[in-house]
């Protein structure tokens, strides 16, 4: 081999040395970057060192407010008085004066029937009214002179009597002709047409009297002695939702319905010109108040545990308290024990949380800011962009997404691909999330004020066990 020959092939050593050495380099900085750019708490990516890095979460301060305790029920508004208006005469329709939707006073004439028969009719009965009165002062005067006998003066005067009733029956029915209202309302429905054959008890009108209205409702036997008379109630229409109706307690039933252990609670509403017999509401009615309550958002309970239990936040940890609730107002509720005013309580991000993690509080919808250094970065929402140091990368993905799914980024001194589990998903690290069947079952229960079966309290505990062990 000559000079020229080992000089090539010692400059080929050298160049595939090199090759070899920088492939070395680049797989040790990807393993840091998988190391160091990795999870940063149970269940989720923290943006800092290893295992010490703060968990994003939301919280609130416990807050002092008032609270209140209800009966919420649902119903449709009845008019008071609802009065069906009927013919007391027969004839022919001859004048219609009112319409539905009509008010009217009472005495108010409606209707007028033809009065041309009837009038024939009273004409007729009053010639033989004076027939008959004519002829009974005549039997009555040779009466007196013992000139008829008894029996005829009695046919005589019965006679009379007859004609005198068939006369002011006459009176009535022509007087009937005249249809009035029997009370003061407006007009709901009208069944009769003009020129129509109106027969005698025959319906013609429905009148309401519209103000006030009334609810009535049913209210469970444990809960009747915190309800009065005359005890405030709201009343909200579906067709006026944001419009807040006051109403009262007229009166309260003396039984108790044996079939469904209810009784049966009156209320009135005023109508304010708004409100209509038929309308669906929602009825509640407060039965106690505390105005200076302790106040958490009900999102703060944990739902993975067989107990009422929050997340405190302390000097950038959590800590599990248990609490004592009181009232529940739709979605606030009420601490009776275990917190005080001020305090910090997680209410969201508990899936990714156990006793002693390290958190670092958030503001809603705002940017989430890692430690910046060597191996920090910062991330956003659910997964957004990440831009890391040395041991970092950028990455993009949903924050939700399950266990291995993979991002690949480049740091700016080194890089390559990495795997982890994104945040909002507990991997083999961080303990087994709760399934979202579970979680819902466990939100109805407590939402309808029910205990936990012994069966599900015992698979929380095993759960909540496996979780802190690891």
């Amino acid at each position: 081999m000559n000079g020229k020959t080992l000089l090539r092939w010692g400059a080929s050593m050298l160049l595939a040395l090199a090759v070899l050495s920088g492939c070395g380099e680049d797989e040790e900085e990807q393993a840091a970057a998988g190391a160091q750019g990795g999870r940063g708490g149970p269940g989720g990516w923290g943006g800092g060192r290893g295992g010490g890095a703060a968990i994003p979460v939301k919280a609130e301060k416990v807050v002092r407010g008032e609270m209140s305790s209800y009966i919420e029920t649902y119903a449709r508004l009845e008019a008071e008085r609802q009065i069906s208006v009927t013919a007391r005469a027969t004839g022919y329709l001859q004048e219609l004066s009112v319409e539905e939707g009509d008010r009217v006073r009472a005495g108010q004439v409606l209707v007028r029937l033809d009065k041309e028969e009837l009038d024939l009719r009273m004409r007729q009965v009053q010639a033989s009214y004076n027939e008959s009165k004519a002829n009974y002062d005549r039997i009555q005067v040779l009466h007196e002179n013992k000139m008829v006998s008894q029996a005829e003066y009695e046919t005589t005067q019965l006679r009379f009597e007859n004609s005198k009733v068939s006369l002011e029956e006459a009176k009535l029915n022509l007087a009937y002709a005249d249809v009035e209202a029997p009370i003061s309302g407006v007009i709901m429905r009208r069944m009769v047409e003009l020129g129509s054959l109106v027969r005698s008890s025959q319906e013609m009108f429905t009148i309401a009297d519209m103000d006030p209205l009334l609810v009535r409702i049913f209210v469970p036997e444990r809960r009747m002695y915190q309800l009065r008379a005359e005890q405030a109630a709201t009343v909200v229409v579906e067709a006026l939702p944001e419009r807040k109706f006051k109403g009262r307690i007229r009166m309260i039933s003396p039984e108790v319905d044996p079939e469904s252990g209810t009784v049966k609670v009156t209320l009135e509403v005023p109508a304010d010109g708004l409100l209509k017999p038929g309308m669906f509401s929602t009825v509640r009615i407060i039965t106690e108040s505390r105005p200076n309550a302790l106040i958490i958002p009900k999102k703060a309970l944990i739902l993975e545990t067989d107990v009422d239990d929050v997340f405190t936040v302390e000097d950038g940890k959590v800590k599990v308290v248990d609490v004592e609730l009181g009232f529940v107002e739709g979605d606030r509720v009420e601490v009776v024990s275990g917190l005080e005013e001020g305090m910090e309580v997680v209410t969201v991000g508990h899936e990714g949380l156990k006793n002693g993690s390290a958190v670092r509080v958030v503001g809603g919808g705002q940017p989430v800011v890692a430690e910046e250094g060597a191996d920090g970065g910062e991330w956003k929402g659910k997964g957004g962009d990440r831009a890391g140091g040395k041991g970092g990368g950028q990455w993009k993905g949903k924050g939700g997404a399950a266990n291995g799914d993979s991002a690949k980024g480049t740091g700016k001194e080194g890089g390559g691909a990495w795997q982890g589990r994104a945040a909002g998903k507990r991997g083999s690290e961080g303990g087994s999330a709760l399934p979202d069947s579970l979680r819902e079952l466990i939100a109805k229960y407590r939402a309808e004020g029910k205990e936990l079966p012994d069966s599900l309290r015992a698979k929380l505990r095993k759960m909540r066990g496996a979780r802190s062990s690891q």
